[in-house]
């Protein structure tokens, strides 16, 4: 089983209400099964035999990894140290707003601007395979990102398949090519659900190096509304 390390931010509070903001995980990251490929089907033949067969098959990706869950927060009145709240406003689990990733923990949010399957692709090293970032971030005409920091509009995004109801956007910081300077955005949906249907409020796509062993960080953010 390849491992991936999740590391997430101290939730941050900002002046602007709603910004973007590092977010914390709940609990520990718990991985769903590792999927092992499927099971060899059998012919009957002898000797002396030509039989025509029509064969179809599946391979695992090592390009890409997924996080799916629920959100929560809050609105808080507090200072610098955020030791003690003077007042705090509960946000609903159902929240809407975006959750984001990236392998930079002090992401410029104020710099965001789209970037394109190409530059994601080359700086993952994810060469010309079927499962490359090119071929992924196929629809970037409604991927548009609102942040308080800043707008991207029109930047590359995957649309989740089976039966989820979401999507992953690819946004960068104006340089896009080392993997610290890209972050991947999706929707928060109160009644949402991820590809194997179970009600969830957010789920998202990012890409790994392939290779053995390989592990990837990825700091987690949210804006929560």
């Amino acid at each position: 089983m390849k491992p991936m390390i999740v590391l997430f931010g101290v939730l941050l509070v900002l002046s602007a209400a709603f910004a973007i903001s590092g977010a914390t995980v709940l609990g520990s990251a718990a991985q769903r099964g590792r999927w092992l490929g499927l099971a060899g089907s059998s012919v009957v033949t002898e000797g002396g035999n030509v039989t025509n067969l029509n064969i179809t098959g599946a391979t695992l990706t090592d390009r890409w990894a997924s996080f799916y869950g629920n959100t929560s927060g809050s609105i808080v009145l507090t200072d610098a140290n955020a030791t003690n709240d003077v007042y705090f406003w509960t946000l609903n689990t159902s929240s809407s707003g975006l959750v984001c990733v990236s392998e930079n923990g002090t992401f410029g949010w104020s710099s965001s601007a789209a970037a394109t399957g190409a530059q994601v692709n080359s700086a993952w090293s994810l060469g010309t395979m079927a499962d490359n970032a090119t071929n992924t971030f196929t629809n970037s005409a409604a991927c548009n990102i609102n942040m308080t920091q800043a707008f991207v509009s029109s930047s590359a995004r995957v649309n989740h398949t089976g039966l989820s109801t979401y999507w992953t956007c690819a946004i960068g910081n104006g340089i896009n090519t080392a993997k610290t300077d890209f972050a991947f955005c999706t929707n928060i949906t109160a009644s949402g659900t991820n590809w194997n249907g179970e009600a969830t409020n957010y789920e998202i796509m990012v890409p790994t190096t392939p290779g053995i062993g390989t592990l990837e960080t990825y700091y987690f953010y949210a804006q929560l509304s």
